[in-house]
């Protein structure tokens, strides 16, 4: 384009001494010299002008390329970012690029470039270089995050100190993430410890329980109190048919509390989120109640009543009669009921933080139950239906599942052959079986671990899982739990923990990006 534009003005030259009119020819020589440099300047000015528009264009896609690609590291967004530029400035001949870069700055990139462009008067004008810059919001997902914290026997001590100042900086991570954001609500979390049971709600008193409607106030909708399944599959823990739970604590003396735990559901229930529906009360989920076992022979765990009835052990176990006016003598009906309770999600971190301090660590290790609890807090559907639907674009929902153990079913405890629990006794098959070793009671619930694993991810929900100081065992079932093997952390010292949720926090943080 310069040489063309030169070739003209010789041209002009050539025309104007030809011309031999005289003055007009002299005029016209002045006029060139003078206007000549000029008419170049304001043609390198439009130039300049119509080169700082193509690169400020050039350089906004380029930025807008790279927050919208999967990079995560300053160097792969900067890799990215440079690519696309020289790409978009390869139809601009005779400019040169001086410099560029493609800075991760949060949820930012922020982009800059200097450029010297074309000019035809560079013996007449200093020609200074156009610059450019860009900044781009890469978009983020919204987040549903549960944290399932196991809160065993086997955490007490530093283990348990520890857990919660790790998940205490795990959720200040996460919430300062969140501040970043424009969105509303950018990140809710909840809290589900878990022990052989979980807690959904704290000491729900039944003083006001209408044993007529069943309903009362701080009762779900959503619970069996009469185990209408277990009565259904002749397994209950009281011989009289649908006996109501609460109507029984109603019964007793003292104002007589639900602690707020439940059972597992029945299978396949035990391992979905299934919404309960009542054509099938095995999608319900039954109030725990410890019954009060036996007084003779001695050997049983639970015994917190005088029994009213003779008979065989099964008769005095399940009579209803016996807990009528009476005051249980310890544990009564919610002996293992001692956990922090479920927090669903939610936005103040303070409240969360305060309830991870709370955490006690007593009972043994059902994982199934407290993993299915978290996806409950996620899940759009009842219990709780607190999640966004599944697939609503720009969200996202993550469990991260922490342990110090392997699955445990109990034994022993006389003709019960278990503890009660959030698995009832064993005999009620709640874990598919009705008896076995503490082998292949722990198989089962593996087995069902597994499969619900599985269940989740079908979801699309994310899954870490932190597997802390087991020293003996395989780590394959926590490990093909999670959503990938690098979202699978073998902790082998507690000290480690904080660590690894600091990895987690960080890579929650690139999820939210929006592919």
């Amino acid at each position: 384009m310069r040489t063309s534009i030169l070739k003209g003005l010789t041209a002009r030259l050539r025309s104007g001494a030809r011309d031999e009119s005289g003055a007009a020819a002299i005029i016209f020589a002045v006029a060139l010299v003078l206007l000549a440099p000029l008419t170049l300047g304001v043609f390198d000015l439009y130039i300049g002008a119509n080169q700082k528009q193509k690169l400020q264009d050039a350089l906004d896609a380029a930025a807008l390329f790279a927050a919208r690609s999967s990079a995560q590291t300053q160097k792969d967004i900067n890799e990215v970012g440079q690519r696309a530029l020289k790409a978009n400035l390869s139809s601009f001949p005779g400019s040169a690029l001086i410099t560029s870069s493609f800075v991760l700055d949060g949820p930012k990139v922020v982009a800059s470039a200097e450029m010297t462009p074309m000019a035809v008067a560079t013996g007449f004008f200093q020609h200074g270089n156009v610059k450019a810059g860009a900044e781009v919001l890469r978009a983020m997902d919204r987040l549903e995050i549960a944290l399932v914290l196991d809160n065993t026997g086997s955490m007490s001590g530093t283990k348990m100190s520890t857990l919660k100042s790790a998940a205490k900086d795990l959720v200040d991570k996460l919430e300062a993430a969140g501040k970043r954001s424009t969105a509303k609500d950018p990140i809710q979390i909840s809290l589900v410890p878990f022990s052989s049971t979980i807690r959904v709600a704290e000491d729900v008193s039944v003083k006001d329980y209408n044993t007529t409607t069943r309903t009362g106030p701080g009762i779900p909708n959503w619970l069996d109190s009469r185990a209408l399944g277990h009565n259904a599959a002749g397994v209950d823990i009281f011989t009289t048919a649908n006996t109501d739970r609460f109507a029984v604590l109603k019964s007793m003396k003292g104002d007589q509390v639900w602690g707020g735990c439940v059972e597992s559901r029945r299978q396949p229930f035990d391992v979905q989120d299934t919404a309960p529906y009542a054509a099938n009360m095995d999608s319900y989920f039954v109030p725990y109640f410890a019954p009060d076992e036996p007084d003779k022979p001695s050997g049983f765990a639970n015994n917190y009543l005088k029994d009213k009835t003779g008979g065989d052990v099964w008769e005095r176990q399940g009579n209803v009669d016996k807990y009528d006016n009476v005051k249980p003598s310890k544990d009564g009906p919610n002996r293992g009921c001692d956990l922090e309770p479920i927090m669903p999600l939610t936005t103040d971190m303070n409240a969360l933080k305060s309830a991870i301090d709370s955490m006690n660590a007593n009972g043994n290790t059902n994982i199934p139950m407290g993993l299915v609890w978290g996806w409950h807090t996620l899940s759009p559907n009842a219990p709780l239906a607190d999640g966004v639907a599944y697939g609503t674009k720009n969200h996202r929902k993550i469990i991260i599942l922490m342990t110090d153990g392997d699955n445990v079913a109990s034994t022993g405890n006389k003709d019960n052959d278990s503890q009660y629990s959030g698995l009832g006794y064993i005999w009620q098959g709640l874990l598919g079986i009705t008896s076995g070793s503490s082998w292949t009671r722990t198989d089962k619930m593996n087995d069902r671990l597994a499969l619900l694993c599985k269940n989740i991810k079908d979801k699309e929900i994310v899954l870490y899982t932190v597997r802390v100081e087991v020293k003996t065992g395989s780590s394959d079932l926590l490990k093909n739990c999670a959503t990938d093997p690098d979202k699978f952390f073998d902790v082998q010292n507690v000290s480690q923990l904080g660590a690894a949720f600091d990895a987690i926090a960080g890579s929650i943080d690139n999820l939210r990006l929006t592919k």
